[in-house]
């Protein structure tokens, strides 16, 4: 029986040996994909996160920071088809990687944006709220960033930033904006914090109204 198991062992290994060289690059280059995204998503609860926030089918949200998109494509699923995203960054090869699988996937609701480091270029008066995660402690002109913004809520919109907080860090505690550093930022902009959550393990969710709305 244990030779037999050895047997079978050997064989699989032989089969995928076999394989062509780019087939066995992108199997573990996808197996590698997914045990990222299943780390990060245990790190920041992305449904909890959600439900937190209030993001409802039809809202239209404007991401800031969006990379290649980890959070855009779980708000896009969220909001649904009568709701949208525009998704923002400054740089534009990472928005290519968007459009790509936004196209390869079928999202129709996901609109790309290559924002200016002090404006995201966010349509003027549409958004019921406005996203970041992990992405503002990497702002250049937080303040004016934060003031262009404005226009584009809707009123009774919310702006939400999602930062590790470095009180909750055992290193690489001075990459990240402390929680003064948030609110004093967030203050100097217009506007007035709702309220915090602090049930993610790394991670706090700042949760904003514009001043006068």
């Amino acid at each position: 029986m244990k030779f037999s198991l050895m047997f079978k062992s050997r064989m699989r290994m032989k089969r995928f040996r076999l394989l062509p060289s780019y087939v066995v690059f992108f199997l573990i280059l996808f197996v590698g994909v997914g045990a990222a995204q299943s780390s990060r998503d245990a790190l920041v609860q992305p449904e909890k996160l959600m439900d937190a926030i209030g993001v409802m089918p039809g809202m239209v949200i404007g991401e800031g920071g969006a990379g290649e998109g980890y959070f855009t494509f779980k708000l896009a699923r969220r909001v649904g088809p009568t709701g949208r995203i525009y998704a923002n960054d400054i740089v534009e090869r990472v928005l290519k990687v968007i459009e790509r699988r936004s196209e390869r996937e079928g999202f129709t609701n996901i609109t790309t944006i290559l924002g200016e480091v002090d404006d995201p270029l966010f349509p003027k008066g549409e958004l019921d709220m406005i996203f970041m995660i992990a992405a503002f402690h990497d702002f250049e002109k937080p303040v004016e960033w934060l003031k262009n913004v404005q226009p584009c809520l809707k009123p009774g919109g919310t702006l939400v930033i999602v930062e590790r907080d470095p009180d909750k860090m055992s290193s690489g505690r001075s990459h990240f904006l402390t929680k003064k550093e948030i609110l004093d930022l967030a203050k100097r902009s217009g506007f007035t914090l709702d309220r915090i959550e602090t049930f993610l393990s790394m991670h706090n969710i700042y949760i904003f109204k514009l001043d006068g709305l």
